[in-house]
């Protein structure tokens, strides 16, 4: 090689690294990723899917129209992150209402539905009313996920199935826990997933302590964001108890809402759109609390579909979402 062609190359090299870039030996430069600053804008939600064996026949999801209502009002959230509520073997991948594949829009989406959740003494432990998440990756990188099952009465959480089923009592409840972070900005946030037990179950205002604990735990400082059906139905005593406990830990920038996201029962109601329209504070039980960060412009998503000519849901809780701003 000519001497002038090396005192070229070594001065573009000069100049390619005052402005912050490298060469490497085959010559082609290599930029460093640019950091987006300044607040980060999220979307999330929060959806309770309804087990199929707790449907009614009108609601039953071997009706095309019932599972597409279904994935619509999921996909109608518009969300980044999605915390989901009743799983269990038919919801996840390649089950028979896989989520993933009736929500296939979502292109860019990664899915984490495979969370078990009943405690077994000698038999694995199944997925029946287990948490999940779904995630914007094209936006987001999950850094560590996990779960942890919630004791009834002690100030406890296990990790070990084990564990759990000595000590948690029933109904068995988990917290599903995810560290995520913010490509274009790098910041980091945390995620926790839960379902608490119904009042007639009991042990709700104990887990949500542990919940509380836990999140404090696992996320620290950071900011954080708790999804889930936390049963909350304003008529009892004790159910707004639980609630309250967890303003402990976490802020609900819808505290003053007066409209619900859960009427009836699978069993014997008709999930008629006038009726989840109605004005029922007290069946607001679907909650997306968060600390360190904010949330506003909460919004219920309304879909549904035709069965001898009146409207039903898909679920008989209404998905609920909201804007998050990390500073």
């Amino acid at each position: 090689m000519k001497r002038w062609t090396v005192c070229i190359l070594i001065l573009l090299q000069v100049l390619l690294g005052a402005c912050g870039k490298g060469v490497n030996p085959s010559g082609e430069g290599e930029g460093e990723e640019e950091i987006v600053t300044g607040p980060v804008t999220l979307t999330v939600a929060t959806c309770n899917v309804l087990k199929p064996s707790g449907r009614c026949d009108e609601m039953s999801l071997d009706s095309p129209s019932a599972l597409k209502a279904l994935a619509q009002s999921i996909i109608g959230t518009g969300a980044d992150i999605i915390g989901f509520n009743e799983l269990d073997e038919n919801y996840i991948p390649g089950g028979k209402y896989s989520l993933k594949s009736a929500c296939s829009s979502l292109k860019d989406f990664v899915w984490s539905l495979e969370w078990p959740n009943d405690i077994h003494e000698y038999t694995p432990v199944s997925y029946s009313y287990a948490n999940g998440f779904a995630y914007n990756g094209a936006k987001l990188k999950l850094e560590e996920s996990g779960y942890v099952w919630l004791s009834k009465e002690e100030s406890a959480w296990y990790v070990k199935p084990e564990s759990a089923y000595l000590n948690a009592g029933s109904p068995e409840r988990t917290c599903l826990w995810a560290r995520f972070t913010h490509k274009a900005s790098k910041k980091e946030f945390w995620l926790f997933v839960t379902h608490l037990p119904t009042d007639s179950q009991g042990g709700s205002y104990n887990m949500a302590g542990v919940v509380n604990s836990f999140a404090a735990h696992k996320a620290g400082n950071a900011p954080a964001i708790l999804t889930g059906d936390m049963n909350s139905a304003l008529g009892s005593s004790s159910t707004v108890a639980t609630y309250r406990r967890l303003f402990g830990y976490w802020e609900d920038g819808n505290v003053d809402a007066t409209w619900g996201t859960l009427s009836g029962s699978s069993s014997r109601y008709h999930y008629a759109v006038d009726v989840f329209s109605d004005d029922r504070s007290d069946r607001r039980i679907d909650h997306i609390m968060t600390k360190g960060c904010t949330a506003t412009d909460y919004r219920r998503i309304i879909v549904t579909y035709t069965v001898d000519g009146q409207a039903w849901c898909p679920s008989d809780h209404l998905p609920l979402a909201a804007t998050i701003t990390i500073n």
